[in-house]
């Protein structure tokens, strides 16, 4: 990735995205900030423009009641051609081989699943 990529970890505990990746522009939100890299919010209502973020991660933070809103608000940061990468535990899905389907509802086209 180049340096002038821009990420936003949504859910993101303790930054650890942007503590990793200090040459990029990562933007880290959680609903308690944990240090100063984190801001807080919901993620359904994320302080970004629209289609401002190249990768947007939900890495073990899709949770929740609204969680089509977690994946809408995403979609509307992200840069036309940008990716969304998702890490979660197969016993948070009642359906885990329909989520891809579920993902292209939302605009996005499913490019690879890693077990």
């Amino acid at each position: 990735m180049p340096n002038t990529t821009v990420i936003a970890d949504l859910g993101c505990g303790e930054a650890k995205i942007a503590r990793t990746l200090t040459k990029k522009k990562v933007h880290s939100f959680d609903l308690k900030a944990l240090n100063d890299q984190v801001t807080v919010c919901d993620m359904s209502r994320l302080p970004l423009y629209r289609q401002t973020v190249d990768v947007a991660v939900f890495c073990l933070s899709l949770m929740g009641t609204n969680l089509n809103a977690f994946i809408l608000e995403a979609n509307r940061i992200l840069k036309k051609g940008g990716l969304l990468k998702i890490a979660e535990v197969k016993s948070r899905f009642r359906n885990i081989d329909g989520f891809p389907k579920a993902m292209k509802k939302f605009g996005f086209q499913f490019v690879q699943k890693v077990c």
